[in-house]
């Protein structure tokens, strides 16, 4: 990844960084997301927790509290300083260290960590470079949980690719970010066991998302309960917007 794309992650995260008061963000229950890779990872307690892309810290926050010795990394310094401010607050003396650094190049030591988690970091990365990284950092054993973005609806890759930015459809997230795909998932399993999950289903709520903007709420419930039901489908739920990685 070139220094360019760096310098554009960094600084949008930056500047959401710019928007945020540590003190009036306490604690929040884990969105759906977190709660599947807290599952995911297992008992935490007493363990090295690495977290890859902490962001405002909502997730560090949730393994904290679940007894974590917890590095949180991220390349946005302004994020880390929300994050850290977070921490300091509401889990005073908790096992913490904060880091403003690429995933990538962590600096951090080898085998270090039991765990390492992440969440919608992985489609931000240079791929190849963060997995020598991440099995560098991996203590022996050791599992990594992430929840990203999926390339594996051709329909949702050829829009995202075509329409997103234009004709009224919202960008989400940064212009250099790509959801992860097959090739994606082969360059993982060089290096580790790869278990690939679907916990949340979404599909329908992404066209609500990116193209209605959530102005009906009547439409945001319909497409909540429609993908309730196409979730249920094991041909379908492979498809979804979301998909859960476990690596060993």
């Amino acid at each position: 990844m070139n220094h360019d794309v760096l310098a554009r992650e960094r600084d949008h995260h930056d500047r959401l960084a710019a928007g945020l008061d540590p003190a009036g963000m306490p604690p929040r229950a884990p969105d759906p997301w977190e709660a599947a890779i807290l599952a995911a990872a297992g008992d935490l307690r007493g363990r090295e927790v690495l977290e890859l892309g902490c962001g405002d810290g909502s997730l560090s926050l949730a393994l904290l509290e679940r007894g974590a010795r917890l590095t949180a990394l991220d390349l946005s310094p302004g994020m880390v300083a929300v994050a850290r401010a977070r921490a300091e607050r509401f889990a005073p003396g908790a096992p913490a260290r904060f880091i403003a650094a690429g995933a990538e190049r962590t600096g951090l030591e080898d085998g270090a960590f039991d765990v390492v988690v992440g969440k919608w970091v992985l489609h931000h990365l240079d791929l190849g470079p963060a997995a020598a990284e991440l099995r560098r950092v991996l203590c022996p054993g050791g599992r990594a949980v992430f929840a990203e973005t999926s390339g594996l609806n051709p329909v949702l890759r050829a829009a995202r690719r075509r329409l997103t930015g234009r004709y009224g459809v919202a960008r989400v997230g940064t212009e250099d970010e790509r959801p992860l795909g097959r090739d994606d998932l082969a360059l993982l399993r060089a290096r580790f066991a790869v278990d690939v999950s679907f916990p949340v289903f979404q599909l329908a709520q992404i066209l609500d998302r990116q193209v209605l903007r959530y102005r009906w709420p009547r439409v945001t419930r319909a497409c909540a309960r429609l993908d309730g039901v196409l979730g249920r489908l094991p041909v379908v739920r492979r498809y979804g917007h979301w998909l859960q990685l476990t690596l060993t």
